[in-house]
């Protein structure tokens, strides 16, 4: 997703822990765990409003229906 190597991903934490300090990294760690939690959360009640309001799972399933017709339309050719 990110392409971060092992390297970088440590450079980052230490960079953190400097800047932070060890005493208040705890309670970074927790408050960004909740914002990231409420976040893919909201994602996924966004994906699946805008799905249920524009229908998109039936317009999915009539796009795969005529790729088949069209599949069984080429095999009897």
């Amino acid at each position: 997703m990110f392409d971060i190597g092992f390297f970088e991903l440590l450079l980052i934490i230490f960079v953190i822990l400097i800047v932070l300090g060890p005493e208040k990294l705890p309670d970074a760690v927790k408050s960004s765990s909740k914002a990231l939690l409420w976040l893919k959360k909201q994602s996924t009640k966004t994906k699946q409003e805008f799905t249920r309001i524009f229908g998109l799972n039936e317009i999915y399933q009539d796009s795969r229906n005529e790729e088949i017709l069209e599949g069984l339309k080429e095999s009897k050719k």
